[in-house]
């Protein structure tokens, strides 16, 4: 049996929807339908769905259509499966009306933009999707961006995309709308508002000066693991359910954090569990210098370890003991959190969460564009360390890591990185293509540079050891 809408009254011991989908109305566009959007946002339009139908997802992939088709073949429902352990359980998701592809449907997407049933447009594109600098701002150098400059009605960017849109819907008159990033980049809100400003102000001032009062740009912390599903996920689940090819593993875990500076008629969030704050910051913060500093350190050093999973990587105790004094000796005593968060016990959680076999996580998945995550997740709390005077032995055992996975031919072909292939790699020492301006702090170079040459001559098991 495959998933479906007619196949629904069939299913035991599965939670189903719990509202009528014919009557369900779009509210929210999302540009990028991959897995995390999936398991995370579109679970919590769902809960919403339950007593307010206004909130369906038309989904845009920028891209694929491979997506589009597995989920119209079954209606546009899908399972969400959370592990623990030896514990699952099941939910099938009906808050995704539609996939459009942008190639074939550019016209219906700019139709649906204009709507002002259309309260809020989200993105999960990750970090190279918003097409920006380090510093936030365009990159106009960005193949997408020049792209787009010379053919405006056919954009091919997310911010390009976006621009038009908004174009469409300030000369329909369709309202104010919040654009929602829900990636893992520092300032997500910030960092949109910029790119999507910069560009719109270059095409038509008109148009910046009516995005600047009738556009939202809320910042947001998600957090939940979801990773990749694989073709034996679905043959397993398949074996003992029923057929579904867009198939969602997660963990119990989630986490939702919006600024609150929602406009319009803006979805009653609140009310399905995301914490609407004035300060995204510190939650941002936390997440970033502890779960995702702390989840790609295992990646590196577990691919140099040859572990294939980050679960894998936590179960060799030179790892997880270099994995939990990361956290507290080099981030804790220097990353301000928030009030409400019990700090050591938020730690416990990290380890905790990445322990959890049921939901394995590949370690060249999370090690994949360490050239965009490491600025976020890595360098700040390395440079609040030299503000202090110290050099983090710790962190740049983690960014050697980092440079002796893009260096390694064979590991650099198990993920990807808009920064490979790298020259042959001897020394970091003013290489700020890599470490940006802490390239040019000779000290830190010099630490960096003496484990890396460590790890290439005794292997990473002496080094975190040492």
């Amino acid at each position: 049996m495959s998933l479906s809408e007619r196949s629904l009254t069939e299913l035991q011991d599965i939670s189903t929807p719990n509202y009528d989908r014919k009557n369900i109305r779009p509210g929210v566009l999302h540009i990028g339908v991959g897995n995390f959007h999936r398991g995370h946002q579109a679970v919590y339009f769902d809960d919403l769905l339950e007593t307010d139908l206004r909130w369906g997802i038309v989904g845009i992939s920028m891209r694929s259509g491979g997506t589009r088709d597995r989920m119209a073949s079954q209606d546009h429902l899908y399972t969400v499966c959370e592990k623990n352990g030896n514990k699952s359980s099941y939910r099938i998701i009906g808050s995704i009306l539609d996939v459009l592809v942008l190639a074939e449907s550019r016209q219906e997407i700019l139709k649906l933009g204009v709507s002002s049933d259309i309260s809020c447009i989200t993105l999960t594109v990750t970090e190279n999707g918003y097409c920006h600098t380090n510093s936030g701002d365009l990159n106009w150098q960005h193949p997408e961006i020049t792209h787009d400059l010379e053919h405006p009605d056919s954009p091919i960017s997310a911010p390009g995309l976006l621009v038009a849109l908004l174009d469409a819907r300030k000369r329909a008159d369709g309202g104010p709308i919040n654009l929602i990033s829900c990636d893992n980049l520092s300032g997500n809100g910030r960092v949109l508002r910029s790119v999507v400003s910069q560009l719109a102000e270059h095409l038509s001032p008109d148009l910046a000066q009516w995005i600047d009062k009738n556009v939202a740009f809320p910042s947001t912390m998600v957090d939940r693991i979801v990773p990749a599903t694989t073709d034996d996920d679905i043959e397993d689940f398949s074996e003992q359910h029923f057929r579904d090819s867009a198939l969602i593993t997660t963990e119990e875990f989630t986490q939702w954090v919006v600024e609150d500076s929602l406009i319009g008629n803006a979805p009653p969030l609140s009310g399905v569990g995301v914490l609407l704050t004035p300060d995204v910051a510190a939650f941002e913060t936390m997440k970033l210098r502890f779960l995702n500093a702390t989840h790609s350190a295992l990646a590196y050093l577990g691919l140099l370890c040859g572990y294939e999973f980050i679960h894998e990587a936590l179960d060799d105790p030179s790892l997880k003991s270099f994995a939990t004094a990361l956290m507290s000796a080099e981030i804790a005593p220097i990353t301000a959190t928030p009030d409400e968060v019990d700090i050591n016990q938020y730690q416990q959680s990290v380890l905790t969460r990445f322990s959890n076999a049921a939901v394995p996580y590949k370690t060249a998945q999370v090690a994949t564009n360490g050239s965009l995550k490491l600025p976020q997740r890595i360098f700040p709390t390395i440079e609040r360390h030299l503000q202090t005077g110290e050099i983090p032995r710790r962190l740049c055992v983690v960014v050697a890591g980092w440079l002796a996975c893009i260096d390694d031919v064979n590991l650099a072909q198990q993920f990807s990185d808009p920064i490979l292939p790298v020259p042959p790699l001897n020394t970091c020492e003013g290489r700020t293509d890599l470490l940006g301006h802490l390239a040019n702090n000779e000290r830190l170079t010099r630490e960096v540079d003496r484990h890396l040459q460590a790890i290439k001559r005794d292997g990473i098991a002496s080094v975190i050891s040492g």
